[in-house]
């Protein structure tokens, strides 16, 4: 009998879904301003090794040689420009929002097994439907999100390059019933520009690349808001300073190490109706801005929209790991 290799560490890590069910309360809906309502402006700095978003469309090489790829995917861009969606950043910091607020599933992959508790929420009816905090916050199927971000823009002359990885197969959800998985920060092994079989080339942002967005809020009160900086990877300290809890995972190639992200607010510009209605806002910068933002995150803790243990299995989850990342299958 053949003996086959070992298998890699599965570079992932588990989060247990409560048994206890979300807290489910009625939606804030949009007739008029009530709370805060502005926007953050979001420096966004890849950490590991790559970052990875697709387009969908493919580059071609007619000249290559044997050691270099002929084809590979292309990665997003608006207007030249490379970017971060809106779409997909919205995505993982929802992703992350439902994790540590205890709430609701509201992706369901095909042979996934989710407690009844947290099945997606339904809103038909305001004053007869309640959701949970992140339906709350980004919306359901008939009400509109209170939060989205735009695209992120890639600053000038950053640097890119072309690199293999193995193809992503689908995972097996058996293994993780009433748990939910988070891809870990791992160094990407290097390897060679021959093509091969059951790998693919993509095109990547390396370590230090920068983009610049903007997350909009409205509606929401400071623990909400402190509820959404949690899930940017941001906590505070007793003294009141920003620090980096962990850093969120964006775009492809997540299960080959891709795609960790450190995000910093470094603008807030926030609705004050005293000043002239919607055009009126006041612009938080500085030491202002790591007060307000430091009372909205202290706000989550105290009014407990934070759920605990499952925000201490999430931050202990993405440290930074040794070792590097599997190349093939694991």
């Amino acid at each position: 009998m053949r003996n086959r290799p070992p298998r890699e560490p599965k570079p992932y890590a588990l989060v247990d879904i409560p048994q206890q069910a979300p807290r489910r309360t009625q939606a804030v809906t949009h007739q008029r301003f009530s709370g805060l309502t502005g926007q953050l402006k979001l420096a966004i700095t890849v950490v590991s090794e790559y970052l990875f978003v697709g387009s969908g469309a493919f580059r071609f090489n007619p000249r290559r040689t044997r050691d270099q790829p002929d084809v590979w995917y292309t990665f997003c861009r608006t207007r030249g420009r490379m970017c971060i969606p809106g779409t997909s950043l919205k995505g993982a910091i929802r992703s992350i929002v439902e994790v540590i607020s205890n709430s609701c599933v509201s992706q369901r992959k095909s042979g996934e097994t989710i407690p009844e508790p947290h099945r997606p929420c339904r809103f038909r009816d305001p004053n007869a439907h309640t959701l949970c905090p992140a339906c709350r916050l980004f919306g359901a199927t008939g009400l509109r999100g209170r939060v989205w971000f735009s695209d992120a823009v890639a600053e000038p002359r950053i640097k890119t390059e072309v690199v293999k990885i193995g193809e992503l197969w689908r995972p097996h959800y058996q293994a993780t019933a009433g748990k939910r998985r988070f891809y870990q920060v791992k160094a990407t092994p290097r390897s060679d520009k021959r093509p091969q079989r059951n790998f693919r080339f993509v095109e990547v942002v390396c370590r230090g690349g920068r983009f610049l967005g903007r997350c909009g809020f409205e509606n929401v009160c400071r623990a909400e808001l402190g509820l959404i900086l949690s899930a940017l990877g941001l906590s505070d300290s007793r003294d009141g300073q920003l620090q980096t809890a962990f850093t969120p995972k964006l775009g492809g190639g997540k299960p080959r190490c891709l795609g960790a992200a450190r995000i910093e607010v470094v603008e807030a510009r926030i609705l004050d109706p005293a000043g002239g209605g919607i055009l009126g806002y006041v612009e938080l910068r500085g030491d202002e801005l790591r007060q307000f933002l430091s009372n909205c995150l202290r706000a989550c803790r105290e009014e407990g929209m934070l759920h605990r243990p499952s925000w201490d299995q999430l931050v202990a989850g993405l440290q930074p790991r040794t070792g590097s990342c599997p190349k093939e299958v694991y």
